[in-house]
């Protein structure tokens, strides 16, 4: 064995100087851990151990959002994420802000189970708690023949506001320390490594509170090689140059994994090459130009990883029986309805909505409402087959105006069906349907008061609508706090106030 210190991993010793170093990256799977439009977790360990097989030089990461997303994670509270990134032996992962939903205990108790049983690692330098200290580790350094990668995570300053604020209370992202102690961390690991690696939560997009990106942190930040990035669900074919840091990002979903090819010469990088595999080519390697040279035909599905999610499955389907809720009445969810005037299910499912997040109001879109709850006890089975869409909770800040626009846009095509008609909850419309369209809202109440049209309001509504869907374009504001899944707010408002 090599002469190391005892915190260096060391991933292969073969006395070679000139080798290719391959890191794999994932991002932003959001629970979609079976193949579908991604590759899936069970012909990514295929893909994986087919490479390990013809080298031992080699890293497998993630940059977050991984554990939260499907009914395959979130009800098992992100255990099937966890249990799989250690089947497929992934040497690393940083937190995303969604990986914080099930709160900061249970992110922080699967962090030290992780180090203590197995070889994965959870990093982020930049998380501390009130006393200043670092909760997760800040970084991991491995060995492969004389030449040392050192991986610091880093998760998005604004997971402050993009999960719910009580699941990291008391933790700071972006506080004095973190930040001007980041290039003395840098500089750290840079001294202890000849490849410095970040794997970054952060993305590119520019409209965060902070407006910390990766390509802000390379080009404020020294010494950094690669960063393998996450949280703007962005696809770099190729990478981003930014000065001397490569910027790597593989989508979301799976839909394509990420290499990087790092050319160690005479124990030095002299060179990457970033490209992503596609889920498309995965499941078809004819169409694969690497897969034709390598003779490869067909990738199998990895059958302990296959057995282990069909296991999960047979539990889910245990879960969704359970009874969770009660109604004394039936909750209209019938597709006429929803789509053309408010009913009681809409309107609860929007008082969840509020009751979750502290809005001042909510507006969700009948069209994601699909079916209805029979009176008498309600199943998780119920819940999930009404909302089905795996729709996240969200909280964004609009004017009166917007209101006033989103309502006369929800209200447009009555009498006629119209996914988008609006479920809300704390707002009284006054309208006339007989009136030209957008010009039907003649007045609008939150909580009993008039709404001002220059005045900014807090609205919950669900992901799906926040992006512009169902043509509500002027909901596409910037998102000031995440939620959970709507399924689940709607479980949990169902518990707290239908008694038999």
């Amino acid at each position: 064995m090599p002469v190391v210190d005892k915190d260096v991993m060391v991933k292969s010793n073969d006395g070679q100087k000139n080798f290719n170093l391959y890191v794999v990256h994932t991002n932003d799977v959001h629970g979609r851990i079976e193949e579908g439009d991604g590759v899936g977790y069970a012909k990514l360990a295929t893909l994986v151990n087919m490479g390990r097989s013809v080298t031992n030089k080699n890293l497998l990461l993630d940059a977050g959002d991984v554990s939260h997303g499907t009914l395959l994670t979130n009800l098992f509270e992100g255990e099937t994420s966890g249990v799989l990134l250690d089947m497929l032996g992934y040497d690393a992962v940083v937190p995303g802000n969604h990986d914080f939903n099930y709160g900061q205990e249970r992110l922080i108790a699967a962090a030290k189970f992780a180090e203590q049983y197995t070889d994965l690692r959870v990093l982020a330098a930049n998380v501390l708690n009130e006393k200043g200290e670092m909760v997760f580790q800040p970084y991991q350094l491995y060995y492969f023949d004389g030449f040392t990668v050192g991986v610091i995570g880093a998760t998005s300053p604004d997971t402050e506001t993009k999960t719910h604020p009580k699941n990291v209370q008391g933790l700071s992202f972006m506080s004095d320390a973190a930040v001007y102690g980041a290039q003395a961390l840098v500089d750290e690991v840079r001294k202890r490594a000849d490849y410095v690696i970040v794997l970054a939560h952060l993305g590119l997009d520019t409209d965060g509170s902070y407006g910390v990106t990766s390509k802000f942190v390379a080009e404020n930040l020294k010494g950094i090689d690669l960063i393998v990035d996450g949280h703007s669900h962005t696809v770099l074919e190729n990478g981003l140059r930014v000065g001397d840091t490569l910027i790597v990002s593989a989508g979301e979903y799976m839909k394509s994994v990420g290499v990087v090819e790092i050319a160690v010469r005479n124990g030095k990088a002299s060179g990457e090459y970033a490209f992503l595999v596609p889920a498309s080519e995965v499941k078809d390697p004819s169409t694969s130009e690497l897969a034709r040279w390598a003779g490869i035909k067909e990738i199998a599905a990895d059958p302990a990883v296959t057995a282990y999610i069909e296991s999960q499955k047979k539990a889910l389907a245990s879960i969704t029986s359970e009874v969770v809720a009660y109604t004394a009445v039936k909750l209209d969810g019938a597709r006429e309805n929803v789509r053309t005037k408010p009913t009681n299910l809409g309107n609860m499912i929007a008082a969840a909505m509020v009751d979750a997040t502290g809005a001042d109001a909510a507006l969700t879109n009948g069209g994601g409402i699909r079916a209805s709850i029979n009176a008498g006890n309600v199943t998780r089975g119920d819940i999930i087959t009404v909302l089905p869409f795996n729709n996240t909770v969200v909280v964004v800040e609009v004017t009166g105006q917007d209101l006033y626009d989103a309502l006369e846009w929800g209200y447009s095509r009555l009498p006629e069906s119209n996914g988008g008609f609006p479920q809300t909850s704390n707002m009284t419309i006054v309208y006339s349907r007989f009136s030209d369209p957008g010009n039907r809202i003649k007045r609008l109440l939150i909580n009993g008061k008039t709404v001002d049209r220059n005045a900014t309001y807090k609205l919950a509504t669900n992901d799906f609508m926040a992006a512009g869907g169902d043509g509500y374009t002027m909901l596409d504001r910037p998102i000031v706090m995440y939620g959970r899944g709507l399924d689940e707010v709607l479980t949990d408002y169902m518990v707290k106030n239908n008694k038999k």
